[in-house]
């Protein structure tokens, strides 16, 4: 999982395996995570990134703002 620190906005983090990689914003929707893309990664695989990054949410949000100064 990746914060880059030359990104834009909206908050959001990159996810990796293997060769397959998902976007998913830390704020969507009612508060809650969203993707917002993928490639080369199966649906339950995006699931579960999703799902990482929704309980560890504060923290990446918390990240996210040391990185880029919010």
């Amino acid at each position: 999982m990746r914060i880059w620190s030359n990104d834009h906005l909206p908050r959001h983090v990159h996810v990796f395996k293997g060769d397959g990689e998902c976007v998913i914003n830390l704020v969507g929707a009612g508060g809650l995570p969203e993707l917002r893309e993928f490639y080369n990664l199966k649906r339950k695989e995006v699931a579960k990134a999703i799902r990482i990054v929704a309980d560890n949410q504060q923290t990446l949000i918390e990240a996210w703002n040391q990185i880029h100064g919010a």
